[in-house]
């Protein structure tokens, strides 16, 4: 990838757009700059938004049973991704 090599399940915060600041999972690679991510609120493993990744702040932190699903090809759905993005800390415990 041409910036930072981003993976499956790793948390990203958008820089860019109607979304900025808001936190997503990786949940794709679409090419060398763009990848698809999901919250599992506005933006459900069903339709995962499309971002360029220099539009995105990758953080340290992995959603690592998303990653394992994802890549294992089990099904994964939207709650699990939003506590996912709670259990990184990303969205504030309700």
């Amino acid at each position: 990838m041409a910036e930072k090599e981003l993976q499956i399940g790793q948390l990203v915060y958008s820089r860019a757009g109607r979304d900025q600041g808001r936190p997503f999972l990786v949940w794709d690679y679409l090419s060398d700059t763009m990848v698809a991510v999901v919250d599992g609120d506005l933006r459900k493993v069903e339709s995962p938004k499309k971002k360029n990744i220099k539009h995105l702040k990758a953080m340290p932190a992995i959603a690592e049973e998303i990653a394992r699903k994802k890549l294992a090809g089990v099904r994964i759905f939207n709650h699990e991704v939003r506590k996912a993005l709670k259990d990184l800390g990303a969205i504030p415990e309700q």
